[in-house]
């Protein structure tokens, strides 16, 4: 009934607001409920098919939309006989500008509404949508924009008709992705001024670039579009990727000078597309194959980086966040990409992380998260030169007020950790020992704030642990007031996750770092959390007390070491496998490092352990199974041992 209604109000071709908003209330009927109006579907089409003609944009537009509304729905021959109607028109040669756009606009809606139900109509379509592309008017940039358009829904919606057609459609769209006719004509322009043209040329010319504006420029609209459709190629037809590699990334690359800023970040979409691609299809080449588009790549990246630079120093924050984007994925398809192109991307790192602009936070927070990316997939030595250098950047990131930000510039503070000392049996270079306490000094100031954000804090006490565990002989002083904070942040309920696995990195530290001094507190702290009702809690608590024990259990007191006995071995049972696993590893590793407990274990947890290697959940060679047995041993050695037998 509504439906109907709308048909009527469409048929009142004298009254423009009628027919507008029947259309816009037809649309949204056709795509909610096209399915129930089958009867209808003859009479729908042959109203809205003459409106494509219409002088009027609005009603062209909004015809267009029920069309593609109603589209899906159509059976085949109605369907074959809308497209047709829209390729005749096409094919007859003597449309009106503004009607050949509507034409080639349906055509691409008309396929990205019916997918693969479009592709036998291929052979008569592409050949004429790229004939109306490259035949459009100088300043018709519209007709090559919906050309474009409608060759990316082929691809997109029908991958298997159109691939006939790939080199016709890839060719189009590097063409066309380097489309800026008005850029070129500048720059004849001043090669003209620049030989010494007539006064009046020059006069002419003025007058040109006074009545010029970007406004009019829709060049850019094409561009977009061809980068879109270089993209779609690359999604859907990976199988050709190394071909469609060696002839798009090249032009992909040079386009990163593009000058429009929305454009820009369609071709870094593109290329960070086609690098996506690279990475999941290089499996299928010989690794050293001249056609594996890894090795393209490879062979690529000195030309990549030396674009990217020249992007991270441009005046707008959405360019540079892209291109670090482009070059955080660069990074996780090829980790080792940037080791010998790091100087270049330096400045560009710390511009980002000391900007002031008001949409600063997301650049800089894109710049953090690709530094530590880089960080992690190269050696140390590749960051060990710049180190110096990026740490004014990352230090300013840490204190920034924005909370994301500052997390981000603690993760990778960590992370330079790692590329300060990398090896703790070697020293600390001498250039580097005043770094280690300018960091110290930047993670302390975070450690110690209280009115922060969680995550903030969460990462001050990891980054911290790592510090500490890496160059604490360098820290020696500080050391105390370390493990004091950190105790503290093990009483808050808030913290008290991470700085329970704070504590397991420094046990399992080499260095000698006099934790002997709180070893009580610390112990006594992560013995009470074996009782929380927290999963993650008790698996953290557990790891850091068998590395405390591994590495001081020693020092241990008897009253500690009964406590830890007593809460562990409650956990010893089928109902948490993996908790249970923990808890007799703790055991072993006690056994070994205290000989006397030996038998408060086999009165209080070897029997539970015995009882768990009966349970039909323990399958045989499970690090449950396993430490038990392990357990089962020890204790009889150690105990025969302690009571003046031999081994």
């Amino acid at each position: 009934m509504i439906s109907s209604k709308m048909l009527q109000g469409v048929q009142q071709k004298e009254t423009f607001d009628v027919i507008n908003d029947s259309l816009d209330i037809l649309s949204e009927v056709l795509a909610k409920f096209g399915h129930l109006l089958l009867d209808q579907h003859a009479a729908i089409v042959q109203t809205l098919l003459p409106y494509l003609d219409d002088s009027r944009h609005g009603i062209r537009k909004r015809a267009l939309h029920c069309i593609g509304a109603l589209a899906p729905f159509l059976s085949d021959p109605q369907l074959d006989a809308v497209v047709q109607h829209n390729l005749s028109q096409l094919q007859g040669g003597k449309l009106k500008p503004d009607n050949a756009r509507s034409y080639v606009q349906g055509v691409g809606m008309l396929s990205r509404a019916v997918g693969y139900r479009f592709g036998r109509h291929f052979q008569a379509a592409v050949p004429l949508v790229i004939k109306y592309a490259q035949q459009a008017a100088e300043g018709d940039d519209e007709l090559r924009e919906f050309a474009l358009q409608a060759l990316e829904s082929f691809v997109a919606r029908s991958p298997g008709d159109a691939r006939p057609y790939l080199d016709q459609l890839l060719f189009e769209a590097l063409k066309y992705l380097k489309y800026d006719p008005n850029y070129a004509v500048d720059e004849m322009s001043d090669d003209a001024e620049n030989g010494g043209g007539s006064d009046d040329e020059a006069d002419a010319d003025a007058s040109d670039e006074e009545e010029y504006s970007d406004d009019d420029d829709l060049s850019w609209k094409v561009r977009r579009a061809a980068a879109k459709l270089v993209s779609a190629v690359v999604h859907a037809y990976p199988d050709q990727l190394g071909e469609v590699y060696s002839k798009a990334a090249g032009e992909l690359v040079s386009r990163f000078k593009e000058r429009e800023e929305s454009v820009k970040a369609d071709i870094f979409t593109a290329y960070s597309d086609m690098l996506r691609q690279v990475a999941i299809v290089s499996s299928h080449y010989a690794e050293n194959a001249p056609a594996n588009p890894l090795q393209l790549l490879r062979n690529d990246v000195g030309t990549v980086l030396r674009a990217a630079a020249k992007q991270l120093s441009d005046r707008s924050p959405k360019t540079r966040m892209g291109m670090f984007t482009v070059l955080r994925t660069l990074v996780g398809v090829l980790p080792a990409s940037v080791a010998e192109h790091v100087g270049m991307l330096v400045p560009g790192i710390l511009l980002a992380c000391k900007d002031k602009s008001a949409s600063s936070s997301s650049l800089k927070i894109e710049a953090l998260t690709f530094l530590r990316s880089a960080m992690e997939s190269n050696s140390p030595a590749v960051f060990q030169l710049h180190v110096q250098q990026l740490s004014t950047g990352v230090f300013a990131a840490v204190g920034e007020r924005y909370y994301k930000v500052a997390a981000e510039a603690l993760r990778v503070c960590e992370q330079m950790v790692s590329v300060v000392r990398s090896d703790l049996s070697a020293p600390v270079p001498d250039n580097l020992t005043q770094l280690v306490q300018d960091m110290f000094r930047c993670i302390n100031s975070r450690l110690a704030a209280q009115d922060q954000d969680q995550e903030v804090k969460e990462c001050a006490i990891l980054c911290m642990a790592h510090l500490v565990a890496t160059c604490g002989d360098l820290l020696s002083a500080e050391v105390p007031g370390v493990l004091k904070l950190l105790l503290d942040r093990l009483r808050n309920e808030i913290t008290r996750l991470p700085a329970v696995k704070a504590l397991a990195i420094l046990a399992h530290s080499q260095l000698q770092l006099g934790m002997e001094a709180a070893l009580e507190p610390i112990t006594g702290e992560l013995t009470s959390f074996l009782r929380k009702a927290n999963r993650l809690l008790r698996q953290a608590s557990l790891q850091a007390l068998d590395a405390l024990i591994a590495k001081h259990g020693a020092a241990l007191d008897a009253t500690s070491t009964s406590a830890v006995i007593t809460e562990a071995s409650a956990l010893i049972s089928d109902a948490d496998l993996s908790i249970a696993a923990l808890s007799l590893k703790v055991f072993v590793t006690l056994t070994s490092k205290q000989p006397q407990s030996a038998q408060e274990v086999v009165e209080k947890a070897l029997p539970a352990a015995l009882t768990l290697v009966k349970s039909p959940l323990l399958q045989v060679g499970a690090a449950a199974d396993l430490h038990c047995r392990q357990l089962l041993l020890q204790c009889v050695v150690e105990q025969q041992s302690f009571n003046g037998h031999p081994r």
